[in-house]
């Protein structure tokens, strides 16, 4: 099975986080994500975030945060 990328919500519930809290970690340049689309949805014009599952690992890995899983 291929590995898909996450999105931020679920990136929220691996890190035991709100969704603003990992926003703020792309936002800030500390977790890689890469952005959908063209720029429009429906629910106006932001672009979706998405996270690999290996670059979210990394940053739990470089903030000491270590989850099990």
């Amino acid at each position: 099975m291929e590995e898909r990328p996450l999105t931020v919500q679920e990136a929220a519930d691996f890190l035991s986080v709100k969704v603003l809290k990992v926003r703020q970690y792309i936002n800030q340049g500390q977790l890689k994500a890469y952005k959908l689309g063209n720029g429009t949805n429906k629910k106006g014009s932001r672009r979706r975030w998405r996270i690999w599952k290996h670059d979210l690992v990394e940053f739990v890995n470089r903030s000491g945060n270590i989850r099990e899983e």
